[in-house]
């Protein structure tokens, strides 16, 4: 009976050693993976959230339409950072806009 329970206890653990070298195979190496540097101040962004309304959404897809026109795929992203960087500063029109978003979004400002 000793005989047996030895064997019984020999057999799970060489069934519990297999299974952690089979688990520690599928896991990657670490001294592999180079540790990865800081990303310098200029390539850093913020992720952002913005909810955006019908009109605004048509803007985006007539940037992306025009820069598809000119040989370019612009994603959503991409379209948005080409619209802030080529807006135009002119107080009266922001104005403008302001108000109109302020219309269509009805909450009070």
């Amino acid at each position: 009976m000793a005989k047996h329970t030895s064997s019984t206890l020999q057999d799970r653990l060489a069934r519990s050693l297999d299974q952690a070298n089979r688990r520690e195979r599928k896991q990657p190496l670490k001294a592999a993976i180079p540790a990865k540097l800081p990303l310098p101040a200029e390539r850093r962004c913020t992720k952002l959230s913005i909810s955006l309304f019908a009109g605004d959404v048509a803007r985006l897809d007539a940037i992306r339409d025009a820069m598809a026109q000119d040989g370019v795929r612009l994603s959503t992203s991409q379209a948005v950072k080409v619209a802030l960087r080529t807006a135009t500063f002119d107080a009266a029109a922001m104005r403008q806009a302001l108000d109109a978003i302020r219309s269509e979004d009805g909450r009070k400002w």
